[in-house]
């Protein structure tokens, strides 16, 4: 197991990424462009907005959308649309394990939008009827936009090294000790594995049967930021990952359900009702995507 030292520096890794990206929103809302772009589109400039803060953090994006007429029907795209909490997460597996482009993001992030889309098709709701505004494009104020994302990123630090912290020391402790109380080296008899190893039969068909790759998943619903933690410290398991189950892996963690904050936004937004059947949406659409990816791949490799 490595140090936590170790874990730290990768994590640090990630930080330039999440800049890049807020940045990038940052631009793109203050310079007009997402005023043009909706109107292009033909779509509202509040649903546009709900999408681009999707990128940044579901939970914001699903707030914005509180008094939205077609709210029900934006919340299930946006519980689809990966947010900056996952990418560490992705990213890592992408360019880390597999070694891919810059691309092959690209290329998840639009399959993601699509499903999302696939999905809002078959919600029923209200539609709201676009009332275009006045389009004035405008060079931002490139300082203030540098403070606004230098601001964004800290506190992205912040709520990641926090969830990293508390991850690891439940982990560690999971990860050392059995049932008993008793330390023990071997983490196939510890609390962790034994409490995952339950879960093995389900996640077993997708590539995925691992219990470190069960505890890091189920760490995710609590805070996106943890999954990672989790996998950097079973670091055997991550490099014994195949290319089909690094592909299950990432999918599945991509699309499946948010985290508790997240949920908590929904039942609050819609209704628990609405709550409880995105999150079971959510399972099984990421259950069932990386299940044909595994066994297509499985049958080709």
């Amino acid at each position: 197991m490595p140090s936590l030292w170790e874990v730290l520096v990768i994590l640090l890794e990630f930080l330039p990424q999440v800049f890049l990206l807020y940045l990038l929103l940052t631009l793109v809302e203050r310079s007009g462009l997402l005023a043009w772009l909706a109107h292009l589109l033909h779509l509202p400039v509040n649903n546009l907005m709900a999408t681009c803060l999707g990128f940044s953090c579901t939970t914001l994006a699903v707030c914005a959308v509180r008094d939205n007429p077609s709210r029900k029907r934006l919340t299930y795209f946006l519980a689809f649309i990966p947010c900056t909490a996952q990418l560490p997460l992705i990213t890592f597996i992408l360019f880390s394990v597999l070694r891919w482009p810059f691309w092959s993001l690209i290329v998840l992030y639009l399959l993601c939008i699509v499903v999302g889309l696939l999905v809002m098709t078959c919600v029923q709701g209200n539609a709201q009827y676009v009332r275009y505004e006045a389009i004035k494009l405008q060079f931002p104020n490139l300082w203030q936009c540098l403070l606004e994302t230098i601001k964004q990123s800290l506190l992205f630090a912040k709520k990641i090294f926090i969830a990293f912290a508390v991850s690891a020391f439940v982990i560690v402790i999971l990860a050392r000790f059995d049932f008993h109380w008793h330390y023990t080296a071997d983490p196939q008899t510890s609390m962790l594995f034994s409490i995952c190893g339950v879960l093995s039969p389900l996640f077993n068909p997708i590539g995925l049967g691992n219990p470190a790759l069960i505890c890091a998943l189920i760490f995710g619903i609590i805070a996106k930021e943890s999954a990672i933690s989790v996998l950097l410290l079973f670091p055997n398991v991550v490099a014994g990952l195949t290319l089909p189950a690094a592909l299950s892996l990432v999918l599945f963690y991509t699309l499946y359900p948010k985290c508790i904050s997240a949920q908590t936004a929904v039942c609050s937004s819609c209704n628990h009702e609405t709550g409880v059947k995105l999150f079971i949406t959510n399972l099984l659409v990421a259950y069932v995507v990386a299940l044909v990816v595994y066994n297509i791949c499985g049958f080709f490799i």
